[in-house]
């Protein structure tokens, strides 16, 4: 995620101030960020339509063995995640930072919450059906050309956990500000008009290069110049440090290469700019995609698995802007594809919501690719004064067909982004879905005022293809309406609908065979489908 600290814009004049200047001064939306950053921080068999109320509801659990379908991508003008049986599958999640390497700003709160069974269970219970899981170089490979298989292991259990839940997860490797070690020692004073960065997550400190430049920051994290001469060495690949990104690559696809609970590899999370770079970095970026992609897919083969999904993002400055250039369509070969930027217009960028769907709209049909939103989230002081903005995003991505993951499910009070520096206090709060009063870091549960939304009735499979959703989280209330050609994977349907609606009258058309079932105590509707269907929740 995007950190915005605010302050000037700007380090001390170098060649990556130039740079910055160069891509990003002359832009309106960024002087306009500038001042937004200073400015804040049962079996029925229905007629042409029926409608009954659905039976009490009955607490049940997910297991290991129910393996969820294997995901892949289509490519062109209806692009789509799509399982084993045709069936068009939203993945609707969150964020869970719990596995990944934080620099720990303040020595007596550690930087992120344990990760449990319950966590999985919850994010299920919850409504939603994946997570995107961050993971970390710095951990699978603390030595150059190591492979940290206990760490792995972990990975691998969670992985487990999200299956027994029929939870999807997204393996996304993370990073902010480059990673762990480009904070500001403490005997370092700050020049006037800076302040000392917070070290991060991501590249291990073998593979940080910053060439002694100073890791003090003015305004936002990225812009400290140890930061942008750390990128500028991996973009270099200097010492093969990019290539040894691309091998664990390699090695971790080759781990997972038989999992269908595995929906796909997040390649590099909110990619940073160097020094030198073309206009964003898009070629150098394209360039890496390319070798951690063929990386993957070679482990993938030998690992005697299948290929699965790959997203791909923008740089970090698609968070910040809402739009910026991306690699052109040529970076792979591959098709198994899906773009997935940040959207966090009204919240972290500039953009309006409307406007970031609108441009990642744009840059997925140029690539014939769909979209899935890896990050977006709100995190105002009180959660309902952002029911407006969360209702009008759900409805973007509900009209959009695209999937998503809320940033984020649980965050420590020790986190970088509650704690400003090194050494530093924590903020009151820490905002994830689960709420933390700091520093004692007690939790509250999901506020309902995020919680009604994201948990809103939703269709997690459908046969053929959706031409229109609508969902109401507040009102309970769910349009959906599609077309299938042919039997074949036609009973795939599958939608959820909360516990608090599960006695919602449900009218159907052109769906037979429907039948109800339980999951943590929420109702699943479940039907095959004809060439035209309909289904109409409350």
């Amino acid at each position: 995620m995007l950190r915005l600290f605010g302050g000037p814009a700007f380090p001390s004049p170098d060649r990556g101030r130039r740079f910055l200047e160069r891509v990003l001064y002359t832009s309106a939306v960024f002087r306009s960020l500038v001042l937004v950053a200073a400015l804040s921080a049962t079996l029925l068999t229905p007629t042409a339509a029926h409608s009954a109320p659905a039976p009490p509801a009955v607490s049940s659990s997910k297991s290991d063995d129910r393996p969820l379908p294997k995901l892949h991508a289509t490519h062109g003008k209806k692009a789509a995640i799509r399982d084993r049986r045709g069936a068009q599958v939203l993945l609707r999640g969150v964020n869970v930072n719990q596995l990944g390497e934080y620099f720990q700003a303040n020595p007596s709160l550690p930087p992120t919450v344990p990760l449990t069974e319950r966590d999985f269970r919850d994010i299920a219970k919850l409504g939603f059906n994946s997570v995107r899981l961050i993971v970390s170089w710095s951990k699978l490979e603390p030595t150059p050309g190591a492979y940290d298989t206990a760490y792995v292991a972990q990975i691998k259990q969670a992985v487990r956990w999200a299956a027994s839940y029929d939870l999807y997860v997204v393996i996304d490797m993370h990073q902010d500000a480059y990673g762990i070690a480009v904070d500001t020692p403490q005997d370092v004073t700050c020049p006037a008009g800076s302040a000392p960065n917070n070290g991060w997550d991501g590249a291990p400190a073998w593979a940080t290069i910053t060439d002694g430049a100073s890791t003090c920051r003015r305004g936002e994290r990225e812009l400290a110049p140890a930061v942008t001469h750390a990128w500028q060495h991996f973009w270099d690949d200097t010492n093969g440090i990019q290539t040894h990104l691309v091998d664990t690559w390699g090695r971790l696809a080759r781990d997972f290469a038989k999992s269908r609970a595995v929906a796909g590899f997040d390649l590099l999370n909110e990619p940073g700019f160097g020094l030198e770079q073309d206009a964003n970095g898009t070629t150098d970026l394209g360039a890496f995609y390319g070798r951690a992609i063929s990386a993957i897919r070679a482990g993938e083969k030998a690992g005697g698995g299948f290929h699965h999904i790959v997203f791909w993002e923008p740089s970090v400055l698609w968070s910040a802007f809402g739009s910026v250039p991306v690699p052109s369509p040529g970076f792979t070969k591959d098709k198994n594809l899906v773009f997935a930027p940040h959207i966090y217009g009204e919240s972290l960028s500039a953009n309006s919501i409307a406007g970031g769907f609108a441009s990642a709209q744009k840059v997925a049909r140029q690539h014939g690719v769909t979209v899935w939103g890896g990050e977006w989230g709100f995190w105002p002081d009180r959660p309902v004064d952002a029911s407006d903005q969360i209702e009008r995003y759900a409805a973007a991505e509900d009209a959009a067909q695209y999937g998503g993951a809320w940033w984020d499910w649980k965050q420590a009070c020790g986190d970088p982004h509650v704690v400003n520096q090194p050494g530093g206090q924590p903020a009151p709060v820490s905002p994830s879905l689960n709420r933390y009063t700091c520093p004692d870091q007690v939790m509250s549960p999901p506020d309902p005022a995020f919680a009604d939304v994201l948990g809103r009735p939703i269709p997690r499979s459908v046969p053929g293809t959706i031409t229109r959703l609508t969902s109401d989280g507040r009102k309970g209330k769910l349009v959906l309406a599609g077309t299938h050609a042919g039997d074949q994977g036609r009973c795939a349907l599958e939608v959820f609908v909360p516990k608090r609606f599960a006695r919602k009258p449900v009218q159907v058309t052109g769906i037979d065979h429907l039948r109800r079932t339980r999951e943590l105590g929420n109702l699943v509707l479940h039907g095959c489908v004809s060439e035209k269907f309909t289904l109409r929740l409350g």
